[in-house]
C-alpha cells in the first residue's frame, strides 16, 4: 500500500506530518524522521514508510548544508559516519526480514524510548572519544537502516555536549546527510527502493521541504524552544504505535 490508497482523511493526516516534521527539522536539524515514521507508520505499511523517509532526511539535509558546512564539528562527524557503515547492513537485514507488526512495535518502542532519552538528558564537560562516537554511529545505522530513525543516539550526544547549539545543530545536519544518504544507498542495493516508493517520495518531497523552510526560517529568528513539544508528540505517537501493534 502507498500514499494514494489511502482514504481522503488518512491522506490529510499524511500530509499534516509531513509538514510537522519538515518544520521540526529545519528548526532544530533533527527529529524529522521520528515524527515522519511514527506518524506515517499508522497509515501505511512500515516498508513503503522507510525508504520514503530516508528519502526525505537525504533532501532535507541537502537545503540545510550550505549554512550547517562552516560550523560542523568534524571529527566527531567522521568517526560517526564510520560505526553507521558498520551498522547499516544490519539495520536493512531487519527490515526485509522482520514481519509489518513487529517492525510498528518496535519503531513504537524506539520513539517511546527516544523520547524519553531526550527528556532526561544532561550537558557533560566534553564529547565522547572515538569509539564512543563510533559505538553511537553503528548504533544510528541499525535502527536507520530497520525503522528508518537512527537519530537519536546521535542526537543525544550532541544534545548533552559541551558545544554551542549552532554547533550541534550543523553537526548534526552533516552527519545525516552522508549517513542518510548510505542508508539509501544500502536499501537501493538491497531491493527496497520500488518504483511505486520512489513515486510516492517525490509527492512527499515537496510538502515536507516546505516544513523544512519553514523552520529553517524559525531558527534564524531566534524562535523560542520546541523541545517540550516534539518530546510531547513523540509520546503520542509512541502510545498510538504501540497500542496499533498490540490491537492488530
Amino acid at each position: 500500500m502507498t500514499f494514494w490508497q489511502l482514504p481522503p482523511a488518512a491522506m490529510a493526516f499524511a500530509i499534516a506530518a509531513l509538514l510537522a516534521g519538515g518544520l521540526i527539522r529545519g528548526y532544530s536539524g533533527f527529529g524529522a524522521s521520528l515524527v515522519w515514521v511514527s506518524c506515517l507508520c499508522l497509515v501505511l505499511p512500515p516498508p513503503a514508510v522507510v525508504p520514503s523517509t530516508l528519502l526525505l532526511e537525504v533532501a532535507s539535509s541537502v537545503s540545510l548544508l550550505p549554512k550547517a558546512w562552516p560550523d560542523a564539528h568534524r571529527p566527531s562527524v567522521r568517526w560517526l559516519i564510520a560505526g553507521a557503515l558498520a551498522g547499516l547492513p544490519v539495520g536493512i537485514w531487519f527490515l526485509a526480514a522482520l514481519p509489518e507488526r513487529a517492525t510498528r512495535l518496535t519503531v513504537g518502542l524506539a520513539v517511546g524510548i527516544s523520547a524519553l532519552a531526550l527528556a532526561f538528558s544532561r550537558r557533560t564537560r566534553r564529547l565522547p572519544g572515538r569509539g564512543a562516537c563510533t559505538g553511537m554511529g553503528a548504533a544510528f545505522g541499525i535502527l536507520n537502516g530497520a525503522c528508518g530513525m537512527g537519530g537519536p543516539p546521535v542526537v543525544l550526544m550532541y544534545l548533552a555536549s559541551p558545544l554551542p547549539v549552532a554547533v550541534n545543530r550543523a553537526s548534526l545536519v552533516v552527519f545525516f546527510l552522508a549517513a542518510d544518504s548510505m542508508t539509501v544507498a544500502t536499501a537501493g542495493a538491497g531491493g527496497l527502493l520500488a518504483g511505486d516508493v520512489l513515486l510516492q517520495t517525490a509527492l512527499f518531497l515537496p510538502i515536507a521541504l516546505a516544513g523544512v523552510a519553514a523552520g529553517s526560517l524559525l531558527y534564524r529568528r531566534g524562535g523560542g524552544d520546541v523541545r517540550r513539544i516534539v518530546l510531547g508528540i513523540l509520546a503520542v505517537l509512541s502510545l498510538a504505535l504501540v497500542g496499533q501493534a498490540v490491537v492488530a
